[in-house]
């Protein structure tokens, strides 16, 4: 019960405590009465009380008298510890999970060690390293930054009509 009152928080403390009082109460007035029945002195009673047919049948019945010890008809016994037998193997499987991600956390910090200081890494150094972290993606754009100047959206048109731009400026440059 230690192990359980160190385990709750704060906020469920009193509800334990009066749980925790309650299950002592009832444990204590199981433990108060004798594990089984009494002795009874009826010779005591037989020569206390000489003629009467009472104490006989009183030892008799009282012969008679087995209080059996309570049966599970539920099966709740059973099924709480297949329940606890199928928690510790989810456990002990949790366990070896979280053991992995903890194997695998430590060669990542490892790997961000390797990485140059924050201080000297360019946003482009930034982009190579953590690609998924580039607002761009997988398609880089190209100066001027508008669509009909992207390489996927030229057609032969544009690609002609850009050609005598660049010739304009002095660039013999086919794209």
């Amino acid at each position: 019960m230690a192990q359980a009152a160190r385990r709750v928080s704060k906020s469920a403390r009193e509800v334990y405590r009066a749980l925790k009082n309650r299950s002592d109460y009832f444990i204590n007035k199981v433990h108060s009465n004798p594990e089984s029945l009494g002795k009874i002195d009826f010779a005591h009673y037989k020569t206390a009380l000489p003629g009467l047919k009472m104490v006989d049948e009183f030892e008799q019945a009282y012969g008679k008298v087995s209080i059996p010890y309570p049966k599970d008809p539920q099966d709740v016994t059973s099924k709480l510890n297949q329940e606890e037998t199928k928690t510790l193997a989810d456990s002990a499987n949790l366990v070896k999970q979280l053991e992995s991600e903890k194997v695998l956390s430590a060669l990542y910090l490892k790997k961000l060690d390797e990485l140059p200081k924050l201080a000297d890494i360019t946003m482009e150094m930034f982009y190579d390293y953590f690609p998924w972290t580039n607002p761009i993606g997988e398609q880089p754009k190209i100066f001027p930054f508008t669509p009909e100047f992207q390489p996927e959206n030229a057609t032969l048109n544009e690609s002609a009509g850009f050609n005598r731009i660049l010739r304009k400026i002095g660039l013999n440059i086919k794209v």
